[in-house]
Order: structure tokens, then C-alpha cells, then sequence
């Protein structure tokens, strides 16, 4: 038996035991006098210093003007570039990634040219880094231009008027897309277009439908620079505008009705009786959809084809819708016109009224189509642009479909 004097001892010992076991969870809670251990500092990181790689290199020569110009930062980010020379002295705009490492310019450079960069990079060490090249493009051995341009700058003309650029010199078709890019149609109200090759050194550009009324054209062709041939580069820019007239006006032909009808802005406004191309693959009158020519009041019309079939006549309200001489005219000799397709060389035989009232109402790029016939018109036969479908016209262009400018999908 354990007595109450033998556990006074015991009980002194476990109490002792508690209140060091308090005291020293007491230590382990922070008070308000409790001292902080130091907290370990941490290493502040380090780079290295920023670099700049410049394309062209300082002192570079003999440039080609149809490549980019970059500047790339290592281990920072561009934070300024400026790029001037060239003819007219202007700064080359550029486009920054999305992460800043890399600037390139926009556009072509000018041939046989000068220019000065500069471009600062914020370092990630804190620093900026300056540097600057200087660097000449290239004098081409061969050149193109362009002869001429249609429809005419400031001119207002109808709803089927396509734009054509008729160059110097061929562009072969591993650069045609090029030439493409730099040539810019800008409408207003916007709608989208393609260019199309009508030969070796002609394109047209055409929206997929007719134009809408009081459309507002730019054209800027940005040759300068371009390189359109393994040794051919554009030297000059282009720029025209036009303004598409507010009347849409389309006169429809059915050569198998012998029957004209013209509609203004959608309306059947008037329909007369006519004569087309006579029988035999020489006089078939073209079949297509194109715009107007010009107009002559008289012209003067000749032809010899063998005996009997010769003519030299003042032709009166004469209205042109190809090179090749078909007009929409007036034919008071011709007996057969709203019966029988017998008496034309391929011009559209109309009575004197008629015609003349056509001839009072067409306009530069109104639109003709010719229906009923076996015999249809290329492209270059006048502006026969519309004679061919979408998808034939996106077929004939190496960049593809644009909106003012920017590809889009067909």
C-alpha cells in the first residue's frame, strides 16, 4: 500500500514536470517581445547584356529593295526604330512582334537608294542598347513600268468598268503575286476584288459583282522596289481615281430574239427590235458581258471581205463595246433587223431611233451583254471582264481576293 506521504514526492515531481512542459510551449509562441529570425535574402537575377542584329548589316550594299528589313533583340526588347531614305527621304513604317523581339518593316525599299537605321533595345539588365546601320539597295539591271492605266484618273464611269494596268514589260508568273500585293484597289463603301491576268503584261481588277452606284475607287500602285523578274524590279509608283457614275445602266442583247432591252437601276425602261451577226464564224457577233467603249457619232466603218461584201459608210449613233469593232448602232439599210440575224458584220444593227437614244444614255463602262450566240469574247476583247464566273476570275489571280488591300478568303 503506497501511503499519502509516499505520494507527495510522486505528486511534486509530476508537477514539476507539467510546469516545464508549460514553459516550454510558452517559448515556441512569438509574444510581443519575441525576436524575428533574420530572413535569408534572395539573389537578385542577372542577364546579360542586350544585342542587336540588324538586316541589312551596317555597310551592307547592292540591297535587294523586295526584301524586309529586321531588327532583332537578344536578351530584350525593341523599343524604337527608325528607318528613313530612299527617293523621297520618308520613314519606312514597320510592325513590332508580339512578344518585341523583332521589328520588320512594311513594304518594299526604293532601287538604288540610301538608308539609315536606328533602333534602341531596353535590355532586361535595365540598359538600353543604341545602334545604327547604314546600307544601299540595289540598281536593277532591268526595269518595268507601267504604259497605261484605265479607266481614266478622275473620270466617272459605269457600273461595269474593271481597273486595268498595262506594264512595260511580261511579268513571269513566280512573281505575278507580288506585283499583285503592291498594287492596292481601295473602294468606298469597301467591296472585295481580285486581280486577274488578261496577258502576260495586262491585269484587271473586278469586284465579284458589278460595282454599286457612287462607289469612290483609289488605286495606288506601290511598284517601286518590286521585284517582278529574276533581274526586274518596279521603279515608280501609280495612282488613280475614279468615281463610278449614279446611274446603273445595263443594255441585254438576245440575238435569238432579235431584241434589245435596257434596264436603268433595275427598271425595264425601254426594249427595241435588232439585227446581229450574220450566219458564218467571221460575222457571229461576240457573245459576253462588257462595258462600254466610247461612243462616235459618225464612225467611220470599213470592211472587204471578197466581192459583193465590201463597205466604206459613215456609221451615225455608234456606241463601242470591243477592240475587235462591235458597236451598238444604227443600221437604216438593214431590212432584216427584228427578224432574222442576216445583214450585220457582227455590230448590232438597231433602228435610227434606238440607237440614238442608247447613244444618249451609255456611258464609258455601262454594261452591255450579248446573249444567244456561239461565240464568246476573251477577256481582252475590250473590257469582257464580267464574261467570266467567280471562281474563273479568282483562277486568274496569283495573290488572290483582296478588301482594300488585305487578302481575304474567296
Amino acid at each position: 500500500m503506497v501511503t499519502g506521504a509516499a505520494l507527495a514526492p510522486v505528486l511534486g515531481m509530476l508537477l514539476a514536470a507539467c510546469g516545464a512542459g508549460a514553459s516550454a510551449a510558452k517559448t515556441k509562441v512569438a509574444g510581443p517581445d519575441a525576436t524575428a529570425p533574420a530572413a535569408s535574402a534572395t539573389p537578385k537575377p542577372t542577364y546579360p547584356p542586350a544585342s542587336v542584329t540588324t538586316v541589312p548589316a551596317d555597310g551592307a550594299a547592292n540591297v535587294d529593295p523586295s526584301l524586309a528589313v529586321t531588327v532583332t533583340a537578344d536578351n530584350g526588347s525593341v523599343s524604337s526604330v527608325q528607318l528613313t531614305g530612299g527617293s523621297g527621304g520618308a520613314e519606312t513604317s514597320g510592325t513590332l512582334s508580339a512578344d518585341g523581339s523583332t521589328w520588320t518593316s512594311n513594304g518594299t525599299l526604293d532601287i538604288d537608294s540610301s538608308y539609315q537605321l536606328q533602333a534602341q533595345v531596353a535590355g532586361k539588365d535595365g540598359k538600353t542598347v543604341t545602334t545604327t546601320a547604314t546600307f544601299s539597295t540595289l540598281k536593277p539591271s532591268e526595269v518595268i513600268g507601267v504604259d497605261e492605266m484605265w479607266p481614266d484618273d478622275g473620270s466617272t464611269v459605269g457600273v461595269g468598268q474593271p481597273v486595268r494596268v498595262q506594264f512595260t514589260n511580261y511579268v513571269p508568273k513566280e512573281y505575278r503575286a507580288d506585283v499583285e500585293k503592291a498594287c492596292v484597289v481601295t473602294a468606298t463603301p469597301a467591296v472585295s476584288g481580285a486581280w486577274y491576268w488578261v496577258a502576260d503584261n495586262i491585269m484587271d481588277w473586278r469586284p465579284q459583282n458589278f460595282w454599286a452606284v457612287d462607289t469612290k475607287v483609289a488605286v495606288a500602285l506601290h511598284l517601286d522596289g518590286v521585284r517582278a523578274g529574276a533581274n526586274q524590279f518596279g521603279v515608280k509608283n501609280h495612282s488613280l481615281n475614279f468615281t463610278i457614275r449614279s446611274t446603273d445602266l445595263r443594255l441585254i442583247v438576245d440575238a435569238k430574239a432579235f431584241r434589245a432591252t435596257c434596264y436603268v437601276n433595275g427598271s425595264d425602261v425601254r426594249s427595241w427590235p435588232i439585227d446581229t451577226g450574220k450566219a458564218g464564224e467571221t460575222f457571229i457577233t461576240w457573245q459576253g458581258i462588257f462595258a462600254v467603249l466610247g461612243k462616235g457619232n459618225p464612225v467611220d466603218m470599213k470592211g472587204n471581205y471578197g466581192p459583193g461584201d465590201t463597205y466604206n459608210d459613215l456609221v451615225n449613233w455608234a456606241t463601242q463595246i470591243t477592240y475587235s469593232g462591235t458597236y451598238v448602232h444604227a443600221a437604216p439599210w438593214d431590212p432584216d433587223i427584228g427578224h432574222a440575224n442576216d445583214d450585220s458584220h457582227g455590230c448590232i444593227h438597231c433602228k435610227t431611233a434606238d440607237a440614238e437614244w442608247f447613244y444618249n444614255q451609255a456611258h464609258v463602262g455601262d454594261v452591255v451583254q450579248v446573249t444567244g450566240t456561239n461565240k464568246v469574247a476573251a477577256v481582252s476583247n475590250g473590257f469582257a471582264d464580267w464574261t467570266e464566273t467567280w471562281d474563273q476570275w479568282l483562277a486568274g489571280s496569283a495573290y488572290g481576293a483582296t478588301l482594300n488591300g488585305s487578302p481575304v478568303s474567296a
